[in-house]
């Protein structure tokens, strides 16, 4: 596999260090002048870091004084995003994984659509299985573009988290959540055991950066063993003057903002 792109390491060593509280919102980052001889690279390769970066949201460039860390997205926060490993370790079990298929390929019909891209664009993906205590409990299928996180396919997914890789890149500006119970797909049965007549959770779940549709991931679970809740309070929707309530949306949102048509 080809390494990542040096720009895209770039990115991932500022968010990382964001992630991480060495740059708090609010705060300037490094000029490029200092990010080019801090890390030994090209002013060019720096610039198009920070650029992404600045449309990705993560920060917030003002000409001839910086770079600075935005402030959290609101959006992100009305439904918490978690990772399958997170939850099984707060529960005190043992959670494993397995590796069933990843790669490239083309995209077309719904897949496409939802992740806002013409038919025959590539994409990666993954199909992972995770387990708490040796039993079945998660199937994710996570599709990703391509050129939002070209390294993805290098992760060896047994030990990192695709989840925590991809936040390390961006984080989520935006996000929906569709959750259904549905007779299980063949792949659901074999992987999961779940019966063919009993119901299996599923989570459809695109995250955006910016204005862009960067990951589509659909998250299977045995019914009688998964459960799905969210819990909110009426100060999570401020509202704005003249401002109407966004309406639920029944089905899938389109490629621009969550909840508003």
């Amino acid at each position: 596999m080809k390494p990542a792109p040096l720009y895209e390491r770039v990115k991932q060593h500022l968010t990382e260090a964001i992630s991480a509280g060495r740059y708090v919102p609010g705060q300037r980052l490094p000029s490029e002048n200092d990010l080019v001889k801090r890390l030994s690279i090209s002013r060019m390769t720096v610039n198009r870091a920070l650029r992404e970066l600045s449309r990705d949201g993560v920060i917030r460039r003002v000409k001839g004084v910086g770079s600075f860390v935005n402030e959290p997205n609101h959006h992100a926060s009305l439904m918490e995003i978690r990772d399958i490993r997170h939850t099984i370790a707060e529960r005190g079990t043992e959670h494993s994984c397995r590796l069933l298929e990843a790669g490239a390929r083309a995209v077309s019909g719904e897949t496409a659509d939802a992740l806002c891209v013409p038919e025959g664009t590539e994409i990666l993906y993954a199909v992972i299985l995770h387990f708490e205590n040796g039993a079945p409990l998660q199937l994710e299928r996570r599709f990703i573009r391509k050129d939002f996180a070209p390294g993805f396919l290098e992760i060896d997914f047994e030990e990192v988290s695709a989840f925590d890789y991809l936040q390390s890149i961006a984080p989520v500006s935006e996000l929906e959540h569709i959750v259904e119970a549905a007779r299980p797909d063949s792949l659901e049965i074999t992987t999961l055991g779940i019966e063919p007549d009993a119901p299996a959770i599923r989570v459809r779940r695109r995250t955006w950066v910016g204005e862009t549709v960067v990951t589509l991931g659909f998250f299977s679970h045995p019914g009688d063993r998964y459960r799905v809740s969210v819990r909110i309070k009426p100060a999570d929707f401020p509202h704005r003057r003249g401002e109407r309530d966004a309406p639920i949306v029944a089905g899938p949102a389109g490629c621009g903002s969550i909840g508003r048509r």
